[in-house]
This record gives structure tokens, sequence and C-alpha cells, in this order.
């Protein structure tokens, strides 16, 4: 449950009369995830104008005059008229005295929302006008909201110009992204608006240099639709390169998704700790849905950065769809996916939205080593760590529901 900082002043005092500001001043902790400012004076008929801005260390962050009850700021999405940015530190809320009416009376409210580790909802994959996805950035907005998405990259082709048209949407959070497109693979770097100065490639050393490059700017990598049959899409710079994860499942189930599915399993099986993810790959030809597949991220807040580490630290479960079959593990202090476990720990997972017969799988290092067939929507299943590594599927006849990452041995 959130616990809120809440701050209540009545401004009733106007000492230097109208065309003046007055300050109220509040401090914002590095656990602070939201700040919300909210204020009434008579308007209209009561004849009072008093303007709204908010002020950081000094410097304006906003200011929407008197247009705005209620404003919103985060790190990485703002009520519109407010710069996105850090929020902790020395704060004013910055009254503009315009007009005072009669009985002038100024309600002001902030409250503060502590950062809190949840499940959020995403796609890491897809694309807009701005190379060929056929939809305006709006539009690829929209439609991701649409899925009820708590996130979206936008995945353009060697370009980031989509990165720079900046959504009024709070209800979605729109992650700056690019897809290096080469002849020798694709790899999306996430979290940058620019994560590279020129993205030719003419080479695998060349795809390597530029993930390093992205890599030593802050990108998160993630390697494409490995096993794609097209010029181009499948991945041919091996994989002794800076990235930090694996799209397993790229938009509808194929041929390709078993491949790389298979492959996944061989380097977990061979020590590597590769973090997978899936993503829709949305393009307005290929009829494809925003979120299908979907990115179930269990991230520290709901910011940019906490989102993204949650993908390096392989905290998330691949689902066939946003709101479809999920599993969670269950207890206030569980290991979530991705952790290190001790042998012989209890690890208790709840599946939900399964279907009768729908099989869930168990794997190990020594590949499937446990089947149970829901007799319900909902199972919870029991299992003792032990090997190298524990992940789960879930399989409706031939098609899959779900993919975790795995639970590591410490």
């Amino acid at each position: 449950m959130d616990t809120y900082q809440d701050f209540h002043h009545i401004i009733d005092q106007f000492p230097e009369g109208e065309k003046s500001f007055i300050e109220i001043p509040f401090e914002v902790g590095a656990d602070i995830e939201r700040i919300d400012v909210s204020y009434h004076f008579p308007f209209g008929g009561g004849g009072s104008v008093i303007d709204l801005g908010v002020a950081q260390h000094g410097r304006m962050r906003g200011w929407t005059g008197a247009e705005r009850g209620h404003i919103t700021l985060e790190a990485d999405r703002v009520t519109p008229g407010y710069d996105k940015g850090p929020l902790p530190g020395h704060w004013h809320v910055v009254l503009g005295i315009v007009k005072i009416g009669p009985d002038c009376k100024v309600d002001l409210h902030i409250r503060l929302t502590p950062k809190r580790q949840r499940w959020l909802v995403g796609d890491l994959h897809s694309h807009s006008e701005h190379s060929d996805g056929g939809v305006t950035v709006l539009d690829a907005i929209y439609r991701a909201r649409a899925s009820r998405l708590d996130f979206v990259s936008i995945t353009d082709h060697n370009t980031v110009s989509q990165n720079a048209i900046c959504p009024d949407d709070p209800g979605i959070l729109v992650i700056p992204a690019m897809e290096l497109t080469s002849f020798y693979g694709h790899t999306n770097f996430h979290g940058l608006a620019q994560p590279l100065e020129d993205w030719r490639c003419r080479s695998p050393q060349d795809v390597a240099d530029k993930m390093q490059e992205a890599r030593a700017k802050g990108a998160t990598i993630v390697i494409n639709h490995p096993f794609q049959n097209s010029a181009g899409g499948r991945w041919q710079s091996g994989f002794d390169v800076a990235f930090d994860a694996y799209e397993i499942w790229n938009g509808n189930w194929s041929v390709m998704n078993e491949q790389g599915l298979a492959f996944w399993q061989e380097l977990l099986v061979a020590g590597r700790r590769i973090p997978a993810t899936g993503g829709s790959d949305f393009h307005l030809k290929n009829r494809r849905r925003h979120g299908y597949p979907a990115n179930n991220l269990y991230a520290d807040s709901g910011s940019i950065a906490d989102i993204l580490k949650a993908v390096r630290d392989g905290r998330n479960v691949v689902t066939a769809s946003p709101d479809a079959v999920m599993v969670t593990p269950l207890g206030d202090s569980s290991p979530v996916f991705g952790d290190q476990v001790a042998a012989g720990t209890v690890l208790t997972l709840g599946f939900s939205g399964l279907v009768v017969g729908d099989e869930v799988r168990v794997l190990t290092e020594e590949g499937v080593v446990g089947r149970h067939i829901a007799d319900h929507s909902t199972i919870t299943l029991e299992r003792a760590f032990s090997g190298r590594f524990l992940r789960f599927e879930v399989w409706r006849d031939q098609a899959p529901q779900l993919f975790t990452n795995p639970f590591y041995a410490e």
C-alpha cells in the first residue's frame, strides 16, 4: 500500500499584493516517484486569478498559469508545460498573483508518492511511420494504450526521430529506443534518444562496435529475432558482444521463435545467464497488436531506469498477451525471476488465467523435469530449488502462453 506524504496549505495573505509571486517550499527525497500539486481558489465570479508553476533548486520546471488545477511530475512523464527530470531536491510551488478578488483564499495540496515495487506490462519492440511501421507515433502510442500497456518502446529502424515526439499521455510511458538494423542482424537499444552517432555497419565487427558504443552511453541492448529468415534479420554477429537480453518471442509464434527458444535453453545450459524478452514487432502491414506478446516486468518503480533494470535483471515473464496467463512468486519476501536462490529453497508460484488442459512445464538444465495439467484457472506450485537454474513455461496445445526467466543457483 502506498504511504503518501501530504502537505496542505491555505494561502489567504498576499503581502506584496498583485503582480507578485508567493513560493511554498517542500523537499523531495530519493524515495519519491511522483509529485502531485493541486490548488483551488475563487475564480470567475470571485474575481481572482492565481497562476501555478513549480521550481526545483531555484530553476523553473514548468508553468501552466491558471489553466490547470492539478499537475503531476515524474522523472519520465509530466503534465504538459513541465520538464521531465530527476525529482530529488529542494522544490517550491510558485503562485503568480495576477488578481486578488474579494475573500481570496488559495487551497494548495502537495502529495509525494513513494517508489514501490510492482508488476508492469509492456512492449519492447514496435515501429511507427518513422521507419516502416505505417502509423504515426501518436497512433502507435494510442494502440499500445488500447492494449492496456504500462509502457512501450518504439524501436524504429536506424532512426531516432520518433523519440523527439513527446506524447501528452500520462497513461503510458514511452521509452526512447532504436532498432539497429544491419546486414548481420537486428538489435534494440532502449533508454536513449540518441544511442549512436552513425548506425552504418559493414561487418559483424561493426555491429559489435555499435553495440559497445550504445552500451557505453547507457543503453539497454536486446538482440532481436535471432533466427528470423529474412535478409539481414538473422543474427550473424555472435553472442560475445555487449548485450543485456535476448528476444525469444517475436510476434506470432513461429518456427523462428521455436528455434530461438531452443537456443536460449542451450545458452542457459552452457552457463550463460541471459535474460529473455518478447516483442510484438508491430508494423501495420503485419497486422500485429502491441503487447502480443507482452513483457511483465517486476520493477522497483515506474521509471524508465527501473523498467530497463528489470529487463537486465531478468525480472520478466513473457506472456502471449497483456491480460492472459500469468505467474508470480507468492509470499512477501519470495525471490523473483532472475534472482539467485540457495539450494533447497522452496519456491511457491501462483499461476492465473489458465484454461483447463493447459500444461505447466518445469525446466532445468536437464530439460523438462515436471509437467502439471491445469484443472482450474489457477494453480499453486511448490518446488524446491536444485541444480543450476529453474524456469517455467505454460503451453495450450501447441501454442505457448508464458515463459518465465530462470531462478539461478547462488
